[in-house]
């Protein structure tokens, strides 16, 4: 038992080192990688005390830990559904993904002088800027909306895959559009931004009145009727809603108070200080 103690230990080590190594590279930690590159060798039964332990040890060490990455939705309902008690409870599927989280409270966080690239810092604060777009539209936006918002917003060049040295004002329409496609399948790709159905009594919702109009004259994209954007697993680990209405009362200038949270939450769609 005490060797296995202590194998489970270097194990753990090993976790840690692989887990900040994903951290570092911005990829999330997955369980194929911790298979292949930590417990390859293992004959331990349990990879589960590996894993705790290499948790204790991150949140030590390092004030980390890690947390399983959300599922990507297939569907998002809308108001319509039933309640919560009136639902089927359906199994949670056993994690595949992590990523990394602080642990450390507010005031610690904010001491701290992140190192950061300045295309760290471009991506984050793009992401930002589309995320809280999103969360004060009831956390669903379609394509339409979404390029719109980009396009006003300027995509940094890191995101677009072009890389393109022009300015922005004398890119042409189709350009602009074709930039601001990139950016956001770029955030959907880094699981920033989720692609989904809606579901519900309305049928229609989540469809803007362009798809509309283009789905009555048999026109645009039949794939991408009733779909929408909503935030993918790696907002929903990086940004809580009330670090989200934080941020927006700060680009906005406002002050981040109770009746400013109250009206991001029904932007939001949900109460805001339940959440936290």
């Amino acid at each position: 038992m005490e060797e296995d103690s202590q194998a489970s230990g270097r194990y753990a080590i090993d976790l840690v080192r692989y887990a900040l190594a994903c951290h570092a590279s911005g990829k999330p930690i997955k369980r194929e990688g911790i298979k292949a590159q930590v417990l390859a060798t293992s004959s331990i039964r349990s990879a589960r005390t590996v894993h705790e332990r290499a948790n204790e040890l991150l949140t030590q060490h390092f004030g980390l830990k890690m947390v399983a990455l959300p599922s990507h939705e297939k569907r998002l309902t809308d108001n319509t559904q039933a309640p919560p008690t009136q639902q089927q409870a359906k199994p949670v599927p056993a994690a595949t993904k992590w990523v990394l989280q602080s642990v450390l409270k507010d005031r610690a966080r904010e001491q701290l002088e992140l190192v950061q690239t300045q295309e760290q810092r471009e991506v984050l604060g793009f992401a930002a800027m589309v995320l809280s777009l999103v969360f004060v539209s009831n956390m669903s936006v379609s394509m339409d909306q979404l390029v719109l918002y980009v396009r006003k917003l300027g995509p940094p060049r890191c995101v677009v895959a072009t890389g393109e040295d022009t300015e922005s004002d004398s890119l042409s329409d189709v350009q602009m559009e074709s930039r601001a496609r990139e950016a956001i399948a770029y955030l959907t790709r880094h699981t920033y931004l989720d692609k989904v159905k809606m579901s519900g009594g309305g049928g229609d919702a989540g469809v803007s009145e362009t798809q509309a109009t283009q789905q009555q004259l048999g026109d645009g994209d039949h794939h991408d009727e009733g779909m929408v954007y909503t935030w993918g697993p790696k907002a929903k680990t990086e940004f809580q809603p009330i670090d989200m209405a934080r941020f927006i009362a700060a680009a906005t200038g406002q002050e981040c108070n109770d009746e400013f949270v109250k009206t991001i939450g029904r932007a939001y769609g949900s109460n805001i200080a339940a959440t936290t």
